[in-house]
C-alpha cells in the first residue's frame, strides 16, 4: 500500500496536477486525481465566495459592471467577456474582482487587485496598482501582475469605455491590453 508522502504531495502540487507519480499504478493516479479534484472544487468555492462578497450590496460592493471587447497581447487578439465588481473606497484606494472569459474557456480567468488613482479628468480617471491573476489552464494558481485602468465614461447612460493594461513581472514581462466597452449593473454611493 503506497501512500504519498509529505514531499511526494509538494512535488505533486508543485507540478502540473495532471502529472502521476510512476508507481504505484492504478491506485496511485486514483490518489492523484483524487487530490486534483479536490483542489480543483476547492479553487472553485473561493472564487464564487470572492464574487458573491464583492458583488452583493450588503458585502459594500461599490460598482458591479459587464463589459465586452478585446484583449490584445503577444498571443492572437481574441474577443472577451467580463464580469467587474469594486469595493468602496479605502484611502481613495479601490479593491476589485474581475470575472474574464474568452471564446474558448469554459472557466474564467480570474483578477483580484487593487489600484489607486492617479490621474483625473471630467468623470473619467487613470489608475495604478498590483494584484493577482488567476488562470484556469494553471489550474488557478496565481500570477503576480501590475496593472493599470483607465476609465472614459461615455454620452450613452451607465456606459464606460475602459483601458486596462497589465503587466506579469516575474512571467517574462508577458504584457496584455484590454479595451472595451463597460455597463454598470449596480452602483452604490
Amino acid at each position: 500500500m503506497n501512500r504519498l508522502t509529505v514531499t511526494e504531495y509538494l512535488r505533486v502540487n508543485q507540478k502540473e496536477w495532471s502529472a502521476t507519480l510512476h508507481y504505484g499504478g492504478d491506485r496511485q493516479q486514483g490518489i492523484t486525481k483524487k487530490i486534483r479534484d479536490e483542489r480543483l472544487r476547492f479553487v472553485n468555492i473561493v472564487i464564487a465566495g470572492f464574487a458573491i462578497l464583492t458583488l452583493t450590496g450588503s458585502a459594500g460592493a461599490q460598482i458591479v459592471t459587464i463589459g465586452a471587447g478585446g484583449l490584445v497581447s503577444k498571443h492572437p487578439a481574441e474577443v472577451v467577456y467580463e464580469l467587474h465588481g469594486e469595493t468602496p473606497p479605502f484611502f481613495n484606494s479601490r479593491a476589485y474582482i474581475t470575472l474574464s472569459w474568452t471564446k474558448e474557456s469554459a472557466k474564467p480567468a480570474v483578477i483580484s487587485a487593487a489600484e489607486y488613482p492617479v490621474l483625473h479628468y471630467g468623470d473619467g480617471f487613470t489608475g495604478l496598482g498590483a494584484g493577482l491573476l488567476w488562470l484556469e489552464v494553471n489550474d488557478y494558481q496565481p500570477y503576480t501582475m501590475l496593472v493599470s485602468t483607465t476609465v472614459i465614461p461615455l454620452p450613452v447612460p451607465r456606459t464606460s469605455f475602459v483601458m486596462i493594461g497589465s503587466v506579469l513581472p516575474f512571467e517574462k514581462f508577458d504584457w496584455s491590453v484590454v479595451f472595451k466597452i463597460g455597463f454598470t449593473l449596480f452602483f452604490i454611493r
